[in-house]
């Protein structure tokens, strides 16, 4: 696992953003623990993978686990990296076949995954492999130390999220996207009960600190939702902005009035931005300090 680990960072060193570089430092901790932690920690997605191993090196690697929930019988690729001295090779497309007939022996529907969508290289791979895309998603990255603006007050009127807003959630996300997309995003499994005790204590437990508000409009329905949260320990904050239909100008720049009017009492720490492409939102966004880090592609294989 720790000569995964490098790999993985040699290879991605370029596109981690704060999340992505706290997750590869937990997973060296993990990798550093006793024998027991590390089977606490290998039950929760039932991950497995495959390496390439030249001259007793490993030079390419590729994760594979469970998607969630498990009741859509679906799998996830995920890290697919190769040395840049043994990249052309034809190692990412013996790794790729490997994992494909892997997911076939265990009877499963569905295997999907996420790539950079200016990576052509790796996007016609997996198109000729059989994969299809069926969404994408924009992250932008906002840099550390960088004031939040004094934002106008905001002028709709917004309210906490409350545990049995779930459906409101789950709504907007499928009218954002595709029934395929979603499955690759996982967004059945994610929890949107805000407001449970658990919830919070989870967030206790990790340093970590949310808000979460919707805009409900004069039918009652809910058209724009946010979720902020902070990661105390690693100092960064993280924002997943919500908006179905998609949001014009003005109520693009209502959500990120609004985003700031709640992070004002944070400090400046670096931000990333989860948001569909919507072009009003990623130009709000644009306009106050965030730039474009990557755009990902969703893509599925069905069997």
């Amino acid at each position: 696992m720790p000569t995964v680990l490098d790999l993985i960072e040699i290879g991605f060193r370029a596109e981690l953003d704060p999340q992505g570089w706290k997750m590869l430092r937990q997973m060296r901790q993990i990798a550093r623990s006793n024998t027991l932690s590390r089977a606490v920690h290998s039950t929760g997605p039932n991950p497995v993978g495959f390496v390439w191993v030249e001259d007793g090196q490993v030079i390419g690697n590729l994760s594979l686990r469970h998607a969630q929930p498990r009741s859509h019988h679906g799998r996830m690729i995920g890290n697919v990296v190769v040395h840049p001295d043994w990249r052309g090779h034809g190692i990412a497309r013996a790794l790729m076949e490997r994992a494909i007939q892997a997911v076939q022996e265990q009877d499963a529907r569905w295997v999907g995954l996420e790539v950079r969508a200016n990576n052509l290289v790796a996007c016609r791979l997996y198109e000729h492999l059989g994969f299809r895309p069926v969404g994408r998603t924009v992250h932008l990255l906002r840099p550390d130390g960088m004031e939040w603006p004094r934002p106008p007050q905001p002028a709709l009127v917004w309210r906490r999220s409350k545990p049995q807003d779930d459906t409101h959630w789950k709504r907007m996300a499928a009218m954002m996207h595709s029934y395929d997309q979603r499955l690759v995003l996982e967004i059945a499994a994610q929890p949107f009960q805000f407001g449970r005790l658990e919830h919070h204590l989870s967030l206790w437990l990790g340093r970590q600190r949310e808000q979460a508000v919707l805009h409900e409009d004069e039918t009652g329905a809910v058209t724009m939702a946010i979720q902020l949260k902070t990661d105390r320990r690693f100092r960064f904050h993280v924002w997943e902005l919500l908006a179905a239909p998609e949001p014009g100008d003005r109520d693009a720049q209502e959500i990120v009035n609004q985003c700031l009017d709640r992070m004002k009492r944070f400090p400046p720490w670096p931000a990333i931005a989860m948001v569909p492409e919507q072009s009003p939102l990623v130009d709000r966004l644009t306009a106050i300090g965030f730039g474009h880090h990557r755009t990902l592609q969703q893509m599925i294989l069905e069997f």
